[in-house]
């Protein structure tokens, strides 16, 4: 079987030869490369200089090189668009002191680490691009896709994946987390409240823009996985409650989902961190089936899920900071509980919960990953097997 055919069989509960470490790029545990920190960190400590996965935000992700020296796989992605690209956002930056300050022109001032895009701590977003309906406007004219491209040239993009040995993702934006982006998470809360036509006007607006350029793309290439993004929840649960939710999410949802089921598509995917427990039945019912990164410190119970949803599939879960230095000897109990049980049901990619962090060490990766190995059955990669 290739990695395709693996993706699929897992996807619809049937048994491939062996299990994939499987990751996306926004949550990819230890099958996608990780940050420019932690990837010296590696080298440092034992790994190959020559190694990809050097994640820069930003710039083309190089993993092919990780992929074979780890034996991970991962969704390749759709490089072009059907449309011209729109006018964008102008923006000028500066260093004060040991910060990068941002000014674009819709108003927003972001303050960052120098280096940031290799480095990633959260930015501090002093502004938002959105704070009323005057900048929304201003935001969404800048932001509007240009002509559509010639259709021939489109056809020969999409040919380029007619033949794919992988599984082909198409992103379909967010929702809420659009807001969030947008606005921020406090703002983002109460405009549900204080301005909800305004809410509803931004989100309406994505979904025709997803209905316009991303649903025929989704209709042509027919991909394996729709993947969405919405950082909606935290350690305790979802930041917006139920209610609105399903006023102002599940109706996009339902949209992806049904051209999900009229395309074939075997995944339709959140990424969201943090808690997601309450929001699976929220967005299983409009045609989701997967949501990742699954926690461990955030509350996220897999065993639970399975239960309670047993088409749903499941992913990650394995503690990331058991390959940290001086946690190898959990990385035992962390795998063989949870790992052989949740592959017995099916419908489960086991990987780590979260990115690589910078305390890892080589050995304690190798440990990791020989174990994780033998339990899927994987005899790919080239990494030293190390028993734990």
């Amino acid at each position: 079987m290739n990695d395709l055919e693996r993706f699929v069989a897992v996807c619809r509960g049937e048994k491939p030869d062996y299990v994939p470490i499987f990751g996306f790029p926004g949550s990819p545990g230890m099958g996608g490369g990780c940050m420019a920190k932690t990837h010296q960190r590696l080298v440092e400590t034992g790994m190959p200089a020559w190694v990809e996965g050097c994640i820069a935000l930003g710039q083309e992700r190089k993993v092919e090189g990780w992929y074979r020296y780890w034996g991970t796989t991962g969704p390749i992605y759709p490089d072009f668009s059907i449309a011209q690209p729109p006018k964008g956002i102008k923006s000028e930056s500066r260093i004060e002191g040991e910060r990068e300050i941002i000014e674009y022109e819709t108003g927003a001032l972001t303050s960052q680490v120098i280096d940031n895009d290799i480095t990633y701590a959260m930015p501090e977003y002093i502004v938002y691009p959105v704070r009323d309906r005057e900048s929304w406007e201003f935001y969404r004219e800048r932001t509007t896709p240009g002509p559509m491209r010639p259709e021939e040239e489109i056809e020969a993009d999409c040919r380029k994946f007619a033949h794919r040995t992988r599984p082909l993702a198409v992103s379909a934006g967010s929702t809420w987390g659009t807001l969030r982006g947008l606005m921020g998470p406090e703002k983002a809360c109460t405009v549900l409240y204080d301005d909800p036509q305004l809410a509803h006007d931004i989100m309406n607006w994505f979904s025709w823009q997803r209905k316009t350029y991303v649903f025929p793309l989704i209709e042509r290439l027919r991909p394996e996985i729709i993947s969405c993004g919405e950082d909606n929840c935290y350690n305790h649960g979802m930041l917006i409650s139920p209610r609105h939710f399903e006023e102002f999410c599940s109706p996009a949802y339902r949209e992806i989902g049904q051209i999900g089921r009229d395309c074939g598509v075997d995944m339709v995917s959140i990424d969201t961190d943090g808690n997601y427990m309450e929001l699976v039945p929220l967005v299983e019912v409009c045609g989701v089936n997967a949501i990742h990164p699954s926690e461990v410190k955030a509350g996220n119970d897999l065993f639970a899920l399975r239960q309670r949803h047993p088409d749903f599939i499941l992913m990650g879960w394995l503690e990331k900071e058991t390959v940290n230095e001086g946690n190898g000897h959990l990385i035992e109990a962390e795998i063989m509980s949870k790992v052989p049980p949740l592959l017995q049901k099916g419908r489960y990619f086991p990987n780590g919960d979260h990115g690589i962090q910078p305390l890892v060490t080589f050995e304690n990766m190798c440990k990791f990953m020989t174990l994780l190995h033998e339990v899927t059955g994987n005899p790919e990669g080239e990494f030293p097997r190390v028993e734990v």
